[in-house]
């Protein structure tokens, strides 16, 4: 029988038509930086040592459906460092890109742009290969074919992507697996990577239905069964089952890492999500070694709340991610959680148990909160003392509150408005953040002309333009009120007082 106690706790100091496509690509994914100026945070991550990278794993350009060339996008990223923007917004000081990859769809082109450089940031090239059902190719130089016979895609086609990845050293990530446009149902086992944060955490809110998966079933084939399980929680949205899948694959021992991507295109700004990597070093090896080894965590921004765990085993230290030894019998271990940056959230412990089966699985218990507690400081670390055995797994996550303190009524009824018009996007539903859209950025002829932005008409309560992009649409950067309504968690299809914040990587207990 599992028992969990606290020991102790202490604080520590796309492209749409018109006005909808635009509502959903400025706010899809919208930017995080408070209106007012935070004091600087130079270190970007609540630990005292480890090689954090942040960075972005979904990105495209016009080498397929995105509005700007590479060089823009590339610019978009190093914008977070610029001094004019770091002026407006301190709290980035230290806390800028690291890494992104350029994922368009179904070509490695980019790779041969003159422009495809940077001298600050670790690029990465990929492709998003498939349809339907995308998923990202990392740290690859050759394009794989989903449908090389013209007959179809088929889950021969979905492996042989797979493999063809790692041979080249590179990595697998499963993309936005409940869109319901572009599903990943296909039962692959040897992945790397699910991206379980696309754009804002609200914005592909409906979830993959019964019917969606018949349908499916009707016309491609069987579903994967972790992914049959998660269709089976529709409650919280299509992101929230991307997460209920992680925890469906967890449970037959299926053990990756957990990412986010922007999966931008056009309006968006790079980075938001944020998907952190503990990297053995600053270059393209470091980075996908990292995501091979599932040291990860995904944030709502590059400057928002931080989650980490580590698990203290009979003398030894484990970190997220990590596979952990532990006897048949089962013993006690410690867990350690540490959260910067998220006062006022939720902190949760999430933990569930292997199954025997894939039939077992469709009737199984998932993730249950085992411990929550209010996070109470800039910086906080609590510890949980569990019974665990091998097949067990457990994983943190951070709810960060939808109304920050300090708004006035006001703002606070503009936030839940925007909060209420992601709960319900989807093909079409864009009018209530085409209103806000409206509301938020001036001049109005910004949206469709970059090169008229000027910081010197930034204000806190606005999209603030970002000049690198001066191609077509502007690029926009969201106040960080409206980021958390993007952001927003839902249930049953309405928006709730919380936000998701970050998610970390589960460990996976194993046999010793």
């Amino acid at each position: 029988m599992h028992r969990t106690f606290r020991s102790f706790s202490r604080p520590a100091g796309h492209r749409l038509r018109w006005l909808g496509l635009v509502a959903l690509f400025f706010l899809a994914q919208a930017c995080a930086s408070p209106p007012e100026k935070a004091e600087p945070d130079p270190t970007g991550i609540p630990v005292p040592e480890g090689n954090w990278l942040r960075g972005d794993l979904h990105l495209h350009t016009t080498h397929s459906d995105g509005e700007d060339p590479v060089d823009i996008v590339t610019a978009l990223a190093e914008y977070l460092e610029d001094p004019v923007f770091l002026d407006a917004h301190p709290e980035y000081r230290g806390n800028g890109l690291d890494f992104i990859a350029i994922t368009d769809h179904r070509t490695v082109a980019v790779g041969d742009d003159p422009d495809f450089r940077s001298d600050r940031l670790v690029l990465l090239l990929g492709e998003e290969f498939g349809g339907p059902g995308h998923a990202g190719r990392i740290g690859i130089k050759t394009h794989v074919p989903h449908d090389p016979h013209g007959t179809g895609a088929s889950l021969d086609t979905y492996q042989a992507a797979v493999d063809a990845a790692h041979a080249e050293g590179g990595i697998f990530s499963m993309n936005h697996p409940f869109n319901q446009k572009n599903p990943f149902p296909w039962d692959i086992r040897n992945h790397d990577a699910v991206e379980v944060w696309n754009a804002g955490w609200a914005l592909i809110s409906a979830p993959f239905t019964q019917e969606n998966l018949d349908e499916w079933e009707a016309t491609r084939g069987p579903i994967s069964p972790t992914f049959r399980r998660a269709v089976a929680e529709p409650a919280g949205g299509a992101s929230m089952q991307a997460l209920v899948l992680y925890e469906a694959q967890l449970s037959r021992g299926i053990h990756v890492a957990l990412v986010g991507g922007s999966d931008r295109h056009t309006g968006l700004p790079v980075g938001f999500p944020t998907t952190w990597v503990l990297a053995p070093s600053n270059d393209e090896a470091g980075v996908l070694g990292g995501i091979r080894s599932r040291h990860t965590f995904v944030s709502r921004t590059p400057a928002s709340t931080q989650v980490l765990m580590t698990v203290q085993v009979a003398g030894r230290s484990y970190l997220q991610g990590d596979a952990v030894p532990v006897p048949a019998a089962g013993l006690d271990v410690t867990l350690g959680l540490r959260v910067g940056r998220g006062e006022g959230g939720r902190l949760q412990l999430v933990c569930g148990v292997g199954v025997p089966t894939d039939e077992v699985l469709q009737n199984a218990p998932l993730g249950e909160v085992v411990f929550e507690e209010a996070v109470t400081g800039s910086e906080m670390q609590s510890f949980v003392v569990r019974e665990v055995r091998p097949g067990d797994w457990c994983y943190p996550r951070v709810f960060d509150p939808l109304i920050t303190p300090g708004l006035t009524a006001e703002e606070a009824d503009s936030v839940r408005e925007a909060a209420a018009g992601a709960a319900v996007t989807g093909e079409g539903k864009y009018a209530l953040l085409a209103k806000l859209v409206l509301k938020l950025v001036d001049p109005f002829a910004l949206l469709f002309n970059g090169s008229l932005c000027d910081p010197e008409t930034w204000h806190p309560d606005i999209l603030h333009c970002m000049p690198p992009d001066n191609n077509g649409m502007a690029t926009f950067f969201v106040p960080d009120r409206y980021d958390r309504a993007l952001n927003v968690l839902t249930e049953n299809g309405l928006p709730t007082d919380w936000s998701m914040g970050a998610v970390a990587s589960a460990v996976l207990f194993v046999s010793e």
